[in-house]
């Protein structure tokens, strides 16, 4: 019998002489790719009867049999065990089936025995990993006998695997890729009609760029093939020799594989590239999923715009964007729109779009590397691969974390929600959290504290969870804020509240090993904490989620109205302390020191953390010397989260402003965020509106460089369901006539031009390459776009709207500032 360790890159399972056959795919220590079959393992889900006991019905279960378009269903077994359901007891009988497939065959024929089933809609590789214990990535011992197998790698059939150890592996082999079209100006995008002419791979040892005409050059990276065929067929070559772990692309999952696929299909090209022979599959759905068995497929736009998203400053998901700002570099400068005529009429053009092509695919093989530590602690954390959990959402990290505990914990999962359940709980809804305006001005000595982890501490110390809701021992015990018909049990331990004490503590020990490790631990260990940090905090929004399994209503509702009530609570302490409360925004409260100093209110803290039940506690999060307060629209206080600071180190941090904001053009954020500096740095108003006059001056003469002027916006939906056709859906439209893909979530860049009598905004938005710089219209960014930037944050130095329009028209201001 032969031994080896390896680490399993990715599962997938195979029907085997009638049997299901689960197949690890991985490399071993010593590097080599490996394929570990396990057939041991068999499909099941759970069965209860609450109305009288399992065994009565369990004969007939046993005989269930379903035949079905020549498919005969049966059930193999089954076992009773002991499980908690919502925290209480009960007998389940497990039920076992012959395959996957059959599953929910015998599940929908036993419903007319009057049982409850669950975790029948759990993928069999999933069970597999969460029963067996064993995560991806992670070194597992396997024994068994080598088999002869059509397959690219060694086959194992083994007799057990085991996971040895929580190490995982080190510097998987990384294959990134991106493609470039034929798309004519005015053509749409057709992966039936027009051809792919360039490929590029990247890899620490690779840097390659395949197209099919030939050209000049000098360059080593690019190779010359004779067609369309014979590139589809190198595409295939040099993955099959490269033998990555991971392929990643950039929007592989919408553009590239389909694309792809679609071209290898006309030429009747087999994309078997998969570990065992198999082909690409495209899956065409709600949403578009490429995968390929044995290799873990990691489309980083995905993973970007699902989970890194937030973190982000960009205004775009585009590659360039999101390169610039997590690498500081940048795709090369060239319209890419231009391909076609460049391969038409202008083949000496041909190699900067080579170069163009390699550095995307550069790019994304490096925010692959930078991203992955942050991937591979989230596939510890839920079980799963890479290719599932870099396409999950914040609430289905959360609820693949809590399917994987729930085994640890001895809980049955709880089903999806059926069509009907969604519809009734998207009526249902719960307020969010406090709010205390602020007065709009230019303030002073600000120290910020906040909680940490407010709503996940707030879950673990008064233990909500669905299970925990209104039990019949806790009842004449402290009930929720604002709810007197809620309360949750102070005896017994709910699921989600264990679940979410761990993330929490588990981070907090993370964190406290991070003061006094090396540079290069203390990327690992961070991107572990951010990991939990990930599913932790996402956790309140999941109870109240309509689609999660672990749905409830009144836990949101909960969990909301106690921060509502702690942070109301800080508020009224503090001013009975003689604080003056500037702001205070969900987990957050602004003191001004006035009077006061660092030490009375890190005093005051003290008294509050010791009256803070459970995990609960206020953190001091900085000193601010100086920071402005801008009004809301209407009214006499300020909007929420419209603030800039000066902190300690002299930085600005901008909240809520138009600087972080889409739809505003870069002259127009440059303005705000240079005022902001002028006023909170040197607090000089003069010099900040003698700047803002500076600016519409430059306009007026067209000393501003259009790039400098185009405004972003973003699509919400599809262009045919706008009602109403503003100056980006235009465009939008424009740039599809084009064959420019656009749809729901592009970004849309424009720039308004000098119109003619009455015509409207939309019919004078033009592409920046449309246009010259004469061309577009100064009046409209100075009243549309530079004023609205800065009006609000002068009103707060006391002018009014009509002031400072007719000052800025006029220069009539100079006189507020002697």
């Amino acid at each position: 019998m032969a031994e080896i360790q390896f680490y399993p890159i990715d599962i997938s399972y195979s029907v085997e002489q009638g049997k299901a056959v689960i197949n690890l795919f991985g490399r071993t220590t010593d590097g080599k790719q490996v394929c570990v079959q396990d057939n041991n393992f068999e499909p099941y889900f759970l069965v209860i009867q609450k109305k009288s006991n399992i065994e009565k019905i369990r004969e007939k279960i046993e005989k269930t049999r379903v035949e079905k378009n020549g498919i005969t269903s049966i059930v193999t077994k089954t076992e009773p065990c002991n499980k908690k359901l919502l925290g209480k007891s009960v007998i389940a009988l497990k039920v076992f089936t012959k395959l996957p497939r059959d599953v929910p065959i015998i599940r929908n024929e036993i419903k007319n025995l009057d049982v409850e089933t669950y975790e029948f809609d759990i993928q069999f590789t999933r069970r597999y990993l969460i029963d067996n214990e064993i995560t991806p990535l992670t070194l597992c011992k396997a024994e068994g006998e080598f088999i002869n197998k059509r397959s690219r790698v060694s086959v194992m059939k083994a007799d057990k695997v085991v996971q040895i150890t929580d190490e995982v592996i080190e510097n998987p082999k990384i294959l990134a890729f991106d493609i470039e079209t034929y798309n004519p100006l005015g053509a749409v995008i057709d992966a039936e009609k027009n051809p792919i002419v360039m490929v590029s791979f990247y890899g620490d040892d690779l840097r390659k760029v395949i197209t099919w005409k030939k050209f000049k050059t000098k360059e080593d990276y690019i190779e010359f093939v004779g067609s369309e065929l014979e590139l589809l067929n190198k595409f295939k070559e040099i993955i099959e020799s490269y033998k990555p772990d991971i392929i990643t692309g950039y929007f592989s999952d919408g553009f590239d594989f389909p694309y792809v696929e679609t071209r290898a299909k006309k030429y009747r090209i087999n994309l078997d590239i998969g570990l065992d022979y198999s082909p690409i599959t495209v899956s065409r759905k709600r949403v578009t999923i490429s995968k390929i068995v044995g290799i873990s497929h990691l489309d980083i736009f995905k993973f970007i715009k699902m989970v890194m998203s937030t973190t982000l400053e960009t205004d775009s998901y585009s590659l360039g964007s999101v390169a610039e700002e997590i690498l500081g570099e940048k795709k090369r400068d060239i319209n890419i729109e231009y391909l076609a005529e460049a391969w038409d009429n202008k083949p000496e053009k041909l190699e900067e779009f080579c170069d163009y092509n390699l550095q995307d695919s550069k790019l994304t093989f490096m925010l692959c590397k930078k991203i992955l530590p942050n991937i591979i602690e989230l596939v510890k954390i839920i079980g799963l691969p890479i290719a599932d959990v870099s396409r999950m959402s914040f609430s289905k990290l959360d609820e693949g974390y809590l399917i994987k505990q729930a085994k640890n914990l001895n809980e049955i999962v709880l089903n999806k929600p059926t069509y009907d359940e969604i519809k009734k709980r998207r009526e249902q809804t719960y307020t969010g959290a406090f709010v205390f305006k602020p007065t709009p001005g230019l303030y002073k000595d600000i120290t910020i504290f906040d909680f940490r982890s407010l709503y996940p501490s707030i879950i673990t110390s008064h233990n909500i969870s669905p299970d925990t809701l209104n039990c019949r021992c806790c009842e004449d015990e402290k009930h929720v804020p604002e709810f007197d018909k809620y309360w949750f049990c102070s005896k017994k331990k709910g699921f989600i509240s264990t679940v979410l004490e761990g993330i929490i503590t588990r981070r907090m020990r993370i964190k406290e090993i991070m003061k006094g490790v090396d540079k290069e631990k203390l990327k690992l260990f961070n991107a572990r904490q951010y990991a939990l940090k990930t599913i932790g905090n996402s956790m309140y929004g999941y109870m109240g989620f309509f689609g999660a399994r672990w749905y409830s209503i009144e836990c949101a509702r909960s969990i909301t109205a106690y921060g509502r009530y702690y942070i109301q609570k800080v508020i009224e302490d503090a001013k009975n302390a003689g604080f003056k409360v500037l702001y205070s925004d969900t987990d957050s409260i602004f003191l001004i020191l006035d009077k006061k100093t660092m030490d009375d209110t890190k005093k005051f803290i003290e008294s509050i953390n010791v009256h803070l039940p459970g995990l609960m506690e206020i953190e001091y999060e900085g000193f601010y010397p100086r920071g402005i307060f801008v009004s809301a629209k209407e009214g006499a206080y300020g909007a929420k989260k419209k603030y800039a600071l000066l902190s300690e180190d002299n930085h600005i941090i901008i909240k809520g402003f138009e600087t972080i904001r889409r739809n505003w053009s870069f002259i127009a954020k440059e303005t705000q965020r240079e005022v902001l500096n002028i006023i909170l740095k040197e607090g000089n108003p003069k010099k900040a509106f003698d700047y803002v006059k500076e600016v519409i001056i430059n306009l007026r003469e067209k000393k501003i460089p259009i790039e400098k002027v185009v405004i972003h916006t973003q699509l919400q939906k599809a262009i045919s369901e706008y009602d109403s056709i503003g100056p980006h859906v235009a465009v939008a439209q424009r740039m599809i006539d084009k064959g420019i893909p656009i749809g729901p979530g592009s970004l849309i860049k424009y720039v308004i031009t000098k119109g003619k009598g009455k015509e409207k905004i939309r019919d004078r938005a033009k592409l920046p390459e449309e246009i010259s710089q004469d061309d577009y219209d100064s009046d409209y960014y100075v009243n549309n776009q530079i004023i609205p930037s800065v009006e609000k944050i002068f009103e707060v130095l006391g002018f009014e709207k009509d002031d400072l329009i007719n000052s800025f028209d006029q220069s009539r201001l100079d006189t507020y500032f002697k």
